[in-house]
This record gives C-alpha cells, sequence and structure tokens, in this order.
C-alpha cells in the first residue's frame, strides 16, 4: 500500500509546499541553480553544506517529478545530466528571496550584505526580477 500525501488528506495549501520542499537540501537545490547557476550534479555536490549523493539524486527526481526542474543529457557527456528550472520552478524565486530577507532580519550571523537587505527591502519586486533575469541569460550560455 502507497503512502498517502498529507496534502492529499487535508488540501491544505502549506501542507503541499512541504510535501515538496519541505526539507532543508530542496531549497538549498534552488538556491545553488537560482544564485550560483548550478545545473550538473557535480557543482549541487561541491556546495558548502556537504549534501549526500544519496540525497541529492532523490531530491533532483523529486524536483523533475513535480515539474520544478528538467533534467537534459549533458551535451559534452552523455552519460551525465544537466538540471534547469521550468517556470514551476523559477516561480519559487519572490518566495526564495522572501526566506533570505527574512533569515537577514532575525539571523545576526546573516551573511547577507547591507546593501542586498536594502534592496530586499525597498525594491523587492526589481530583485525577484532580477535573479530571474540572470538565471536565464546564465541558462543560454
Amino acid at each position: 500500500m502507497s503512502k498517502q500525501s498529507p496534502y492529499k488528506m487535508t488540501l491544505c495549501p502549506m501542507t503541499y509546499v512541504l510535501d515538496i520542499l519541505g526539507d532543508k537540501w530542496t531549497f538549498l537545490i534552488i538556491r545553488d541553480m537560482l544564485f550560483k547557476c548550478n545545473c550538473r550534479y557535480q557543482h549541487f555536490m561541491d556546495s558548502d553544506e556537504g549534501i549526500a549523493t544519496n540525497i541529492l539524486a532523490d531530491r533532483l527526481k523529486k524536483l523533475a517529478h513535480h515539474g520544478i526542474v528538467e533534467q537534459q543529457k549533458d551535451p559534452t557527456n552523455g552519460r551525465k545530466k544537466i538540471y534547469t528550472l521550468t517556470r514551476k520552478g523559477l516561480d519559487l524565486t519572490p518566495a526564495v528571496l522572501h526566506l533570505i530577507k527574512w533569515s537577514g532580519n532575525y539571523d545576526g550571523d546573516s551573511l547577507i550584505s547591507e546593501d542586498i537587505m536594502q534592496k530586499l527591502n525597498n525594491h523587492f519586486d526589481d530583485c525577484v526580477e532580477f535573479v530571474i533575469n540572470h538565471y536565464l541569460q546564465e541558462k543560454k550560455t
């Protein structure tokens, strides 16, 4: 018998989000795609947080299953894959930036510069647009 998602039992929007994104590694993968333009498995493995290979494989598979990332064969090595954010994945940009902003406001050890915090506080929509456009531009190269 397959395990039923808590979302399917309650239809709560937050449960839907948490079913897909509700662990540390998933948001860090999305962060690395958005801000570091990581698209290859090894790029994610090299992240400072030190994700285990089995967890990375599981999260990328889950993100692909939910249409947040897509995977394609790497043109330079057909045995490897390239991962890119879909429109659905890019639509998480405001949520990611809000979480970064929240962290900057409440984490005294945050590495977020005052300049970035000021931009997030005063020009949030411009920041979202900038991050998405930067990602799309980098994705082309």
